[in-house]
């Protein structure tokens, strides 16, 4: 993948992102009160920073086969952030709800927001996404 492209796709992963979380976060302010709004934003975070060392690390692992298809899996040195990811998001669960008026609702729709923001970014991206394949050797 072209940094280009990626460049291009993480921008629109953040408007998305923001875009939804923002529109959330307002929805649940006006039914649910201010508590719950944070909690939309707080999930929203959590939910983004997640799944966007998931990004990284799948970009990184297809640059990596696209540069050397005939590399044997395992040799990266990615695994380290790969364990550090879920403990992580999960101690910054406990935390939201533990130290916030947060609420549970309003953390899983946050991360399901940021959830669809990826989607979404991935689904107007996919032109740009599969232009990035390698021309077959003729």
């Amino acid at each position: 993948m072209r940094p280009a492209t990626w460049d291009l796709v993480r921008r629109r992963v953040y408007l998305w992102t923001l875009t939804l979380t923002v529109i959330a976060a307002g929805l649940a302010g006006a039914l649910a009160g201010a508590e719950q709004a944070w909690s939309v934003v707080a999930g929203a975070a959590i939910g983004f920073l997640n799944l966007a060392s998931l990004a990284r690390a799948v970009v990184r692992l297809v640059a990596e086969v696209q540069a050397d298809p005939q590399r044997r899996p395992g040799g990266g040195g990615g695994a380290g952030l790969a364990l550090v990811r879920w403990p992580v998001a999960a101690l910054a669960t406990v935390a939201v709800l533990w130290y916030m008026p947060g609420r549970p609702e309003g953390l899983a729709t946050g991360v399901l927001a940021a959830l669809a923001a990826f989607c979404l970014a991935a689904l107007q991206s996919r032109a740009d996404l599969s232009s990035d394949d390698p021309e077959p050797d003729a």
